[in-house]
């Protein structure tokens, strides 16, 4: 159930979809899960005039991997005021070093969130996306001065 849906609206969630977990794609699962702390330490305050972002990484394993590349829309519900953006993790990402994922993962993110935004203002009858792209931008920055 999505979190909106259990009346706990926020600008943005982050999670993932891991396809079994393995020590391949623990340090992306990890990363994910550090993005999801610093969005949680972003200020926002409660408004019912926007529509918030759910952020999902689908991370591949051994038993399910993304059928495509890079970011997607998922479902826009304009009852629980929420729009999914699905962002496929590469395969090969776990080669990289662990401060070089957790970059990419924010940067992906960031792009995540600009698309919802633009996508949210094409369809008109929907209420904009505001606090979520400053609360994405907050977790790219602390992730990059990180060093």
């Amino acid at each position: 159930m999505k979190p909106a849906a259990q009346g706990r609206w926020a600008p943005l969630f982050i999670g993932a979809v891991v396809g079994g977990p393995t020590a391949r794609n623990r340090p992306v699962s990890d990363g994910v899960g550090l993005l999801a702390r610093l969005a949680d330490e972003a200020p926002w305050r409660p408004t019912d005039e926007e529509t918030g972002v759910d952020v999902v990484f689908h991370v591949p394993g051994p038993l399910i991997a993304p059928d495509y590349e890079g970011t997607r829309t998922g479902t826009l519900s304009r009852r629980d005021r929420l729009i999914a953006m699905q962002i496929a993790v590469p395969a090969d990402l776990n080669t990289r070093g662990e401060r070089e994922v957790v970059r990419y993962l924010a940067d992906r993110h960031v792009e995540g969130v600009d698309l919802a935004r633009t996508t949210v203002a094409r369809r008109k009858a929907t209420l904009a996306v505001d606090q979520a792209v400053p609360k994405a931008r907050f977790v790219a920055e602390h992730v990059h001065d990180e060093g």
